[in-house]
């Protein structure tokens, strides 16, 4: 067992002081209880870690990572195009995913997931699309580049849900770009099979179809109902361009979400990444199935993707989280804050990511940050409670960024006043950083 004793603890109940916090050999949370000194004085102190001007919070949780596109960070802003937009930038990325090897692969993973995991998240959604060789062909392992993922994970000490893309179309009814055949399987049985080889050893992993235009009816049926069958989360792009929806509209008559509906792909197991440019119609239908919207501002204001309707996410409560995506900043916080500014500046009002009129937005920001993430990648962790993964990052209340919080506003000087700097250590599963 392992004992923590900080100052103060972030809990479902809100924030306590005073805490001890105890953590089973296999890295769950056995008790959050009021710390004594007396009443705890037989603890062994090899064993207590003692949390002065600390409090703790869960893990964050980063539900939707490129994690090789990290490789670009900084150096695509100069013009590529006379009208640059995120289609200039893809062939910059394309461009990249073309050098990767298993070995390189896991070299800049784990650097990634290493300044990840000290940005203070602790669980990532990696949406993995590069499978294959060059030119198309299975590796002799066809999941050699998924498994250096995973590994970079394991040594990075970050807990990875493996998301593995289907990929099998440049778009509605269009074979391939050469650039692309690396993404793509043969077939959608293909496909699953090397899902389910990983999922029987007991990876954590979810199914991502890549897009409406990137994967045809048929394999959306199949790979929904593999969802269904494993209860394994489901994620896809949608709705990030405009470009998708006219294009869609003008193939099936209708919008992507709504393709999603006629392809039986909806349902409390789905993730559905941007939702930028959704009509109120589709999010009528993530409301109606339970679905979770997964944002991404810092990419999304990187690519001038656009704004997502968070006002509209809030009337239909519909559950948020955040993910990194390409990986252009690591900063929980930073995504958070701008997730709220962003909002701001759509609607020109201010307190928009709240849970009721007269809250403040720390709360929900931290809940989206968290809670949000663990329930699109459906694992044990985001909150601080018994059972669940001892996931937990310590922050460190004396620098002068949170200079003058007090026990009701803390979660809001973090969110808009902070940066990740302010976390001075990361717990997964109960051990700090490897």
């Amino acid at each position: 067992m392992k004992y923590f004793a900080p100052d103060y603890i972030y809990t479902p109940n809100g924030l306590e002081r005073a805490m001890l916090l105890t953590v089973t050999d296999d890295g769950r949370i056995a008790t959050i209880e009021k710390y004594d000194d007396a009443a705890h004085s037989a603890l062994p102190l090899e064993m207590l870690t003692r949390l002065p001007n600390t409090l703790l919070l869960p893990g964050f949780v980063n539900a939707h990572s490129h994690v090789f596109q990290r490789a670009l960070r900084g150096h695509t802003h100069r013009a590529l195009a006379e009208h640059d937009s995120f289609w200039t930038w893809r062939r910059a990325m394309y461009a990249e995913a073309q050098r990767l090897t298993p070995d390189s692969l896991y070299a800049g993973a784990l650097r990634t997931y290493r300044e990840m995991r000290a940005a203070g998240y602790t669980t990532v959604g990696e949406f993995h699309y590069v499978h294959h060789q060059p030119d198309g062909q299975p590796y002799p392992n066809a999941n050699a580049m998924s498994e250096a993922i995973l590994a970079a994970g394991r040594d990075a000490g970050i807990r990875v849900v493996l998301l593995l893309t289907a990929y099998a179309q440049s778009g509605f009814g269009q074979p391939p770009d050469a650039e692309q055949r690396r993404f793509c399987d043969g077939s959608v049985a293909a496909y699953l099979q090397r899902v389910d080889d990983l999922r029987v050893q007991g990876v954590a992993i979810g199914v991502a179809p890549h897009s409406v235009r990137a994967v045809p009816e048929q394999w959306f049926l199949a790979i929904a109902s593999y969802s269904r069958k494993h209860n394994l989360p489901l994620h896809v792009h949608v709705d990030e361009q405009v470009a998708e929806i006219e294009q869609c509209q003008a193939v099936y008559g209708c919008t992507p979400i709504e393709l999603l509906e006629r392809f039986d792909a909806l349902g409390p197991l789905t993730t559905v990444i941007h939702a930028t440019h959704a009509s109120d119609t589709e999010l009528a239908l993530l409301a109606k199935y339970g679905c979770t919207v997964c944002v991404c501002p810092t990419t999304e204001g990187d690519l001038g993707d656009g704004i997502a309707p968070y006002d509209a996410f809030m009337q239909r409560d519909i559950t948020l989280a955040i993910g990194s995506d390409s990986n252009t900043r690591l900063d929980p916080l930073e995504e958070l804050r701008w997730a709220e500014y962003s909002a701001r500046m759509r609607y020109q009002r201010r307190r928009v990511l709240v849970c009721e009129k007269s809250a403040s937005p720390g709360p929900l920001l931290l809940d989206i940050g968290t809670c949000g993430g663990a329930v699109a990648l459906g694992q044990a962790t985001g909150i601080l409670a018994p059972d669940m993964w001892a996931d937990f990052v310590a922050i460190d209340l004396t620098q002068p960024t949170l200079y003058g919080w007090t026990e009701d506003d803390v979660l809001d000087v973090l969110c808009f006043g902070a940066s990740a700097d302010v976390i001075t250590n990361v717990w997964v599963g109960g051990n700090s950083t490897p």
